[in-house]
């Protein structure tokens, strides 16, 4: 996937650029907790509850959140973040029966997502500078809504039925849903106690839900 591509391209990057230095910064002592601030690319899959046709699964959005995590031992590591996405458009046209004939009806769906996400890490190396994870948690998600629909457009070839047809929105409905997730990363240290950090997240909802890239700055305590 392109997320995972891009994490991969920029650990990379990172390592090669700080090895040569590194691999003489040995024990470093271990923090008892951390806390950092994130932005983040998210792509995450609109559900159709109705016989929507012509639309896009997956869009695309910007996301900012915070975490801050408390380490267990050197190798272990609870993290809770919160975060929340901009808001973003999907286009959607669903086949209803108008007036006893078939029709399009085409609707816009404005939607963004809040969520509190509770992890577990496994950190491996014991060193000063760089520091691969992996982990798995549930993201707690509210996701906000609103469609507007248009006028529907008759599919037979006959006048549209006599009388103005309104335009309508529903919403704003906020739906909450729990996320199991997957993810993988890695921090690197530029001072003894602030690092970078990054890493991509896979969240589930029946298949995968959600994707999120995410680029951030903290401090340990």
């Amino acid at each position: 996937m392109n997320a995972l591509r891009i994490l991969t391209a920029s650990l990379t990057a990172l390592f090669l650029a700080a090895a040569p230095p590194a691999f003489a910064q040995q024990g470093k002592v271990v923090p008892r907790a951390d806390l950092a601030g994130h932005v983040a690319w998210q792509f995450a899959e609109v559900d159709s509850d109705g016989p929507y046709i012509n639309h896009e699964d997956w869009h695309s959005s910007l996301f900012g959140g915070v975490s801050a995590g408390w380490h267990w031992t050197p190798h272990w590591k609870t993290e809770v973040d919160l975060g929340a996405s901009t808001g973003t458009n999907a286009y959607r046209t669903t086949t209803i029966v108008f007036q006893g004939h078939q029709a399009y009806q085409p609707s816009r769906l404005h939607f963004s997502r809040r969520t509190v996400g509770i992890s577990q890490q496994y950190q491996f190396f014991e060193n000063a500078w760089f520091h691969p994870h992996v982990g798995a948690g549930v993201n707690l998600t509210w996701e906000r809504r609103i469609e507007d629909f248009e006028r529907p457009i008759i599919i037979a070839p006959i006048p549209m039925p006599p009388g103005p047809i309104e335009r309508r929105t529903e919403g704003p409905v906020t739906e909450f849903t729990a996320r199991p997730f997957i993810a993988a990363g890695a921090k690197l240290y530029i001072t003894e106690r602030a690092f970078f950090r990054s890493d991509v997240r896979f969240a589930f909802r029946g298949g995968l839900d959600e994707t999120l890239t995410r680029f951030g700055f903290g401090f340990d305590f």
